[in-house]
């Protein structure tokens, strides 16, 4: 039961992490929602992995030991991310929005490969499906940075 409640609470702190990110491109207001709610993801990752541990393979342990050590790396970005945010009223730095653009790629992509196993989905649409969404938001943050940034000088 305690494994459900961490697992819930941690795709709750997920949606949070991702449409708090996504606003915070252009309102740096919500950027402490969305920092919090991705440490918040992390900390109930490692709990709920922390219970089911005893009963995992060899395999799943070493899938959820990765996503521990790439959630690490997100919190990581994100503390990159909070370095280089910009004050109110200017516009995101390319910095700033590389690494909270990782970020919000990684959750995408948990979201949309959860999603597709869950709903049973052949091998090859799952990898696709994460191939597109890479692909996806390496073209929306290109996007981002060109009309939202202004270019740094010489």
């Amino acid at each position: 039961m305690w494994h459900t409640v961490f697992i819930v609470l941690h795709a709750t702190a997920g949606v949070v992490a991702f449409a708090t990110g996504c606003f915070a491109v252009r309102r740096q207001g919500l950027f402490p929602y969305y920092f919090w709610s991705l440490a918040l993801l992390d900390l109930f990752m490692v709990v709920a992995v922390s219970i089911g541990w005893r009963d995992m393979g060899t395999a799943a342990r070493v899938v959820f030991s990765g996503l521990i050590v790439l959630g690490g790396y997100m919190m990581w970005r994100a503390i990159q991310a909070s370095r280089t945010r910009p004050s109110a009223g200017n516009p995101p730095s390319a910095k700033y929005l590389d690494h909270l653009g990782f970020t919000l790629i990684a959750l995408f992509e948990g979201f949309a490969i959860v999603a597709a196993i869950d709903l049973g989905a052949p091998t090859w649409l799952v990898v696709a499906l994460a191939v597109g969404g890479v692909l996806a938001g390496h073209l929306t943050l290109n996007h981002l940075k060109s009309s939202l940034t202004v270019p740094e000088a010489a």
